[in-house]
């Protein structure tokens, strides 16, 4: 019997190569985490069913996760897993700074091979590892502002805000905004507004 769902979504998550983005998708999609994932080679997909609560009511939506390689030496790949891309997560890892100075590449290459615009939420991983943090809040709040972004800190590892990154995209490709109750609780920062405690 085929699984019923109101919308399907197919989504990316891009970012440089290590910065957790597999750890991040397969801990979403099968709720699993190990320390040792190979490097992706071009592209790795999984497939989950959300429900997300609109005004209207419930909607069921599925979604196509494609994880990306983020190495250099795949990028001749990537463009054909874009298209038809209607949202995207990128992701860097905050105890790795070069990963987040790489970030407005990733944003011109989605601009690049994605004629129009999708919704980006950015995502620091590896949360868990606090002590060992690259990146200051001012510099991600300067980047979240220039780049008008929706900000949020995940840990595949322990899990933290793993299921709430993709519900929040989720809500963003409906178009329907992201939730005021995940701001007010500080789940999710607006451009500009991270007041993260490190």
């Amino acid at each position: 019997m085929s699984e019923e769902y109101d919308y399907l979504f197919k989504s990316i998550i891009i970012g440089d190569g290590g910065v957790g983005k597999t750890s991040l998708s397969r801990r979403f999609s099968k709720g699993i985490f190990t320390d040792n994932y190979k490097m992706t080679i071009g592209v790795d997909f999984h497939v989950k069913t959300i429900p997300i609560e609109t005004v209207d009511g419930v909607i069921t939506c599925k979604l196509q996760l494609w994880d990306t390689g983020g190495q250099e030496r795949f990028g001749h790949i990537r463009p054909m897993y874009y298209q038809g891309a209607l949202g995207a997560l990128l992701v860097y890892d905050v105890t790795n700074y070069a990963s987040f100075e790489h970030l407005p590449q990733w944003i011109e290459e989605v601009r690049t091979n994605i004629k129009f615009e999708i919704p980006l939420l950015l995502v620091g991983s590896k949360n868990d590892l606090a002590g060992q943090r690259m990146v200051s809040i001012g510099e991600i709040n300067n980047f979240t502002r220039a780049f008008n972004l929706f900000y949020m800190e995940t840990s595949a590892k322990t899990g933290d805000g793993v299921k709430n990154c993709f519900y929040i995209l989720t809500c963003l490709m409906l178009g329907a905004g992201v939730p005021e109750q995940l701001i007010a609780n500080q789940t999710v920062f607006s451009p500009g507004q991270i007041t993260l405690d490190y």
